[in-house]
């Protein structure tokens, strides 16, 4: 692959991502990133260190691809000589650096030295020139680069790093792949762990029939541009923050100014009132001390002359002199007393405003006063474009919740069950005025076929290897099959060898798994109408049928009871778990998710949606109510998309998409 790339992206390529220096002796993992040797063996090391149990595999540093080790008996401090040499990039990384010249590796097998040219693809040698020609004569089909052009036409990846043996079985080629467990396979795989499994498929085949791998490049792109995307609109987010960050800011500046301006404005007139205060008491003081002063001057008059006239004055003039100071001394105390009666006191102090007053308390000049915006799924663009690739992303317990995607109105129906065939098609059970089965079209939300049937369907399963739908009735001891013949219903035929009443059916291999009263039973797909096919008992159980619902998730059984529990079984009737609870008052209908998380339908006080852990320790309420429905009869997912399931009863169907918090 050429691609001419920019210098500082080629040097990021020949950078270790761990110690960002020039890669020394390049590691390469399988998901094709590379490392210094010392580098991921320092990293392994620690990881083993670090975890409290035996260490049985890494990720990679870069992209937390797990890695597991090619020999699982070598210790932790072996697993990062066993890696595979990037013996490409080592190339790209000694002509780069110009230090030494490459030396032919056909010369070096037969002890001889010479100056490399060439490189060779399909060999992965160095060639020089005159081994070049030979190789021209003998392997002309292969491809050879000169070395100079080495480093412009590759990303550095070495392919052998994708191993392409078994991990368990490193002498045999890997060559298939279970869909059920995830898991690639070699033949030895397969025929023991695998033998089992209803869907597994050679390599060759798929890759084959699958036009994914035709247009991956376009899909990863898509992957690509949608996640570039996201990435924009958090750029504009944090853009968006930091300007409030610096309006807020701004804002508390100006309040906080705004606020000093005030107090130095009230301050000024507390100031000016408390002048105005004190002047008018001193001119107060000061009449009522000019007073005193002058009746003190007058007192110290009439003492002078009361010495000189008793002293050289006549007892006559004495006693006039007596008489007229009584008298002015009375007139005096009189005008003083009309000053000075009443007169007050004042004691003054700063009493504080107790609005201000709050200030000295304060722990804040303001409240960050902030608003949530609910930004909705921001990851469903990326999500949509991953699911192209056959990749199936389901939230975990801790952060799932439900959004209703439409609602359909079936008029004058009373929906009892349905589940999804096809691309487009919805069988519903419809036990209206007339019994019937109907195809539904969950594009255009129309009904485009009808099947009568003679009793009410409660739960329906489609098996879409033979391409034919089971029907449950309510309350009678007969099991149905129909075939589905394009967009029609054939007419159902009734298993005679069933004599059970039987509630929610599904498929695990080549057996179809029934829940009936006091146990869970098996037969063959395949079995014919009339034919004389046993029926196995898989567990007995606590059931009775008509309401009890079953479903199937991996090697697991997953039913409610008639004591109003969910109980999880393994193939073998193995207990996993029993859950039961008050919030969960009559539990019948249930689904299984890909992930183990499982939907139950509570039927009580118009129904709610609810969804336990994978271990069944755990519960919480996704509904309190449906957005139509008051009384729901079944749920199902979408066959096409695990996100997408479906509620039905009444006049009503419900699509509803699970998602994240």
């Amino acid at each position: 692959m050429a691609l001419s790339k920019a210098k500082s992206e080629k040097e990021d390529l020949l950078n270790c991502p761990i110690c960002s220096e020039i890669i020394i002796q390049p590691k390469i993992l399988p998901c094709m990133h590379t490392f210094c040797k010392q580098c991921i063996h320092e990293y392994i090391s620690n990881m083993g260190r670090n975890k409290n149990s035996e260490l049985t595999q890494f990720t990679c540093p870069v992209c937390r691809s797990v890695v597991k080790p090619r020999n699982p008996k070598a210790s932790v401090d072996e697993w990062s000589s066993a890696l595979h040499d990037n013996l490409i990039l080592a190339i790209m990384i000694s002509t780069t650096k110009g230090d030494r010249q490459q030396d032919c590796n056909v010369c070096e097998q037969h002890q001889q030295k010479s100056t490399a040219k060439f490189w060779c693809e399909g060999c992965e040698k160095t060639l020089c020139e005159k081994c070049n020609t030979m190789h021209k004569w003998l392997l002309s089909s292969h491809p050879v680069i000169k070395l100079e052009e080495f480093g412009k036409n590759t990303y550095g990846l070495d392919l052998h790093a994708v191993f392409e043996n078994c991990n368990e079985h490193p002498s045999n080629s890997i060559e298939a792949f279970c869909f059920n467990h995830e898991q690639i396979c070699c033949i030895q795989c397969v025929t023991k762990k695998h033998w089992n499994c209803e869907n597994v498929k050679s390599i060759e085949e798929i890759t084959n029939s699958n036009s994914v791998y035709d247009t991956l490049q376009d899909k990863l792109e898509c992957i690509k541009q949608a996640t570039l995307k996201l990435l924009n609109e958090k750029e504009e987010q944090k853009r968006d923050l930091k300007e409030k960050w610096e309006t807020t800011g701004n804002d508390a500046a100006m309040f906080l100014e705004q606020v000093k301006c005030k107090l130095d404005a009230l301050f000024e007139t507390f100031r000016k009132q408390l002048n105005v205060f004190l002047d008018e008491q001193n001119t107060d003081l000061n009449i009522r001390m000019r007073l005193l002063e002058q009746f003190v001057g007058s007192v110290d008059h009439w003492i002078t002359v009361n010495r000189i006239v008793k002293e050289f004055g006549t007892k006559t003039q004495h006693f006039i002199q007596v008489e007229t100071m009584k008298n002015q001394i009375k007139t005096s105390l009189i005008e003083i007393d009309k000053v000075i009666k009443h007169e007050t006191s004042f004691d003054i102090k700063f009493a504080k405003n107790e609005i201000l007053e709050q200030l000295e308390t304060a722990d804040t000049m303001g409240m960050l006063n902030k608003t949530e915006h609910e930004l909705g799924d921001q990851i469903a663009d990326i999500r949509n474009c991953c699911k192209n690739l056959g990749i199936k992303y389901l939230p975990k317990f801790e952060d799932i919740r439900v959004e209703l995607v439409k609602t359909f109105h079936v008029d004058g129906s009373d929906l009892s069950c349905g589940v999804c065939v096809g691309e487009d098609h919805i069988i519903l059970g419809n036990r209206s005025t007339k019994n019937m089965l109907q195809v539904f079209n969950k594009q255009t939300g129309l009904v485009i076929n009808t099947t009568q049937f003679e009793l009410d369907a409660c739960r329906l399963f489609y098996d879409e290897e033979q391409n034919q739908v089971f029907i449950s009735p309510f309350q009678v001891k007969k099991l149905y099959k129909a075939e589905i013949v394009g967009d029609l219903i054939n007419n159902p035929v009734l298993l005679t060898f069933n004599k059970d009443y039987v509630g929610a059916s599904c498929k695990h291999n080549k057996h179809i798994y029934i829940v009936v009263d006091l146990a869970i039973k098996k037969f063959f797909s395949t079995a014919g109408p009339n034919s004389s096919t046993e029926m196995l008992t898989v567990v007995s159980t606590n059931t009775y049928c008509g309401t009890n619902g079953m479903n199937m998730f991996k090697q697991k059984i997953i039913y409610t009871t008639k004591d109003k529990e969910i109980k999880c079984i393994t193939l073998d009737g193995e207990n996993v778990y029993c859950f039961k609870d008050k919030m969960i008052k009559t539990p019948e209908c249930i689904v299984a998710l890909p992930t183990g998380l499982v939907l139950v339908v509570d039927r009580d006080n118009k129904g709610s949606l609810h969804v336990l852990s994978e271990d069944g320790t755990k519960h919480k309420t996704l509904l309190q109510k449906f957005d139509t429905i008051s009384d729901p009869c079944d749920i199902w997912l979408d066959n096409n998309d695990s996100e997408t399931f479906y509620i039905a009863g009444g006049e009503y169907l419900e699509v509803y998409r699970l998602t994240c918090d």
